[in-house]
């Protein structure tokens, strides 16, 4: 859950370089027939480098997905990552939707019928590869985006990918075309392909295996609240190295909640000997969390992200908090340490004064480490939602201030707008949006 400021990385520079490069071989390859010369012929090489150019962009999806420290370097933080694989892959599969399309008028002609053996499944098997890939894309596309399934099923479904563009290799691989004669092209194909598959193989395939995991063990399940617990761990090995504000994935070896790993802000700070992350129940996942068992284990992947005080460059700053979005700050004031020189101002935004379950102990961390940290609670209910005029008026001059806000989406677009209204540089301005 990065930092979100609104520029170009070179993460995202790479997958168009990444996807544009087969259309530059394709272009320079020399074509069996002039490319243009009838309109069939035209719409034909217009598809087959719309399939190209989608299937470097499925690879590089798949790339995406590993959670490598390289890769949330490059896009500047997971969260980012997870962002533009999700238009990564809406692209991709646009491009592949057209590419069958555009082919119809050269293998089709004026038939209804060779245009139904065209599209439907044939003995004609590398035809076929490509029309169970695209076929499995477009069920796997509706049912992670359109069906509210559970989490374990919605995962598992997005798993099944990497099985698609293992048919889309195999298309790619023996379909007659420019890959398939033209050496430096299907080189390229061909490499693109190994690490799409190789990434795929590595994190969903073999990631018990090969991804790195610290094993804990649940010490307390502490309520906090009416729907809010707190899950202390202590490791069974080594530590886990973090930075203040870091999230990671957590599966749990109890029969009571799936296995599945989900994402939780970290609640220690850095002298605790322990790991804590704290949860809302916002789910049949969650809501299970409370009846986890003292010394069930706990597969910790991470830590991901760069939302951190500790990574901006200003120490006047301003925090704002949206419910349990005061997670990553647990982290952050619990690690102030007096004489730092920071000027914080934290606004704990909720609806009231019951949902407050951390208030008192910031307000203690305030007082005893005279850190240079303000609390200020902030209920909707009795002062309205929150906005830039009403933290001006609390705070003063905001434009001299690095400002992080960790909340729900819808929020954090609607301060952004209004701190951008008041003359704040979007640069200084850091959010994480807990919807992984």
């Amino acid at each position: 859950m990065p930092i979100n400021n609104k520029k170009m990385h070179p993460g995202w520079t790479l997958v168009f370089v990444l996807a544009l490069v087969p259309a530059v071989l394709w272009l320079s390859a020399p074509p069996l027939i002039p490319r243009f010369s009838s309109f069939a012929i035209g719409m034909s090489n217009v598809g087959q480098l719309f399939g190209l150019i989608g299937a470097a962009m499925f690879a590089t999806n798949l790339l995406l997905s590993t959670r490598l420290k390289l890769v949330e370097d490059l896009f500047h933080g997971l969260n980012r990552v997870y962002h533009r694989h999700g238009q990564l892959g809406q692209f991709a599969l646009i491009l592949l939707l057209f590419h069958p399309l555009m082919l119809l008028p050269k293998y089709a002609g004026n038939s209804f019928s060779q245009a139904a053996l065209f599209i439907l499944p044939s003995t004609n098997w590398p035809q076929t590869y490509g029309w169970l890939a695209l076929t499995g894309m477009i069920l796997l596309v509706v049912a992670t985006l359109y069906i509210p399934l559970k989490y374990n099923f919605w995962k598992g479904t997005h798993k099944l990918f990497g099985l698609a563009f293992f048919l889309v290799s195999l298309h790619i691989w023996f379909i007659p075309s420019d890959v398939s004669h033209y050496l430096p092209l299907r080189a390229y194909m061909l490499t693109l392909s190994g690490i799409g598959l190789g990434a795929y193989t590595y994190h969903t395939l073999l990631g018990k295996f090969l991804v790195k995991r610290f094993r804990y063990a649940v010490k307390a399940v502490n309520q906090l609240g009416d729907n809010v617990i707190n899950i202390v761990m202590a490791p069974l090995g080594q530590r886990l190295n973090f930075t203040p504000g870091q999230y990671v994935f957590i599966s749990f070896g109890d029969t009571t909640v799936s296995r599945e790993s989900h994402p939780f802000s970290i609640t220690s700070g850095l002298s605790e000997k322990t790991l804590s992350i704290t949860a809302k129940n916002l789910g049949d996942y969650t809501s299970k969390l409370n009846a986890l068992a003292i010394g069930a284990t706990a597969e910790i992947e991470g830590p991901f992200g760069i939302f951190s005080y500790a990574n901006a460059s200003g120490k006047k700053q301003i925090w704002i908090a949206g419910g349990i979005g005061i997670t990553p700050f647990i982290s952050m004031a619990k690690s102030l340490r007096t004489g730092a020189n920071y000027k914080i101002d934290l606004f704990y935004c909720l609806k009231n004064e019951g949902e407050a379950v951390y208030l008192n102990e910031l307000t203690a961390l305030a007082e005893t480490l005279n850190s240079g940290l303000k609390i200020i609670p902030f209920y909707s209910d009795r002062q309205g939602y929150i906005d830039a005029t009403k933290i001006e008026n609390r705070v003063g001059k905001l434009t001299d201030q690095e400002i992080f806000i960790c909340a729900p989406p819808l929020m954090i677009t609607a301060l952004k707008e209004q701190l951008a209204t008041k003359g704040v540089n979007k640069k200084l301005i850091h959010s994480e949006e807990f919807n992984l």
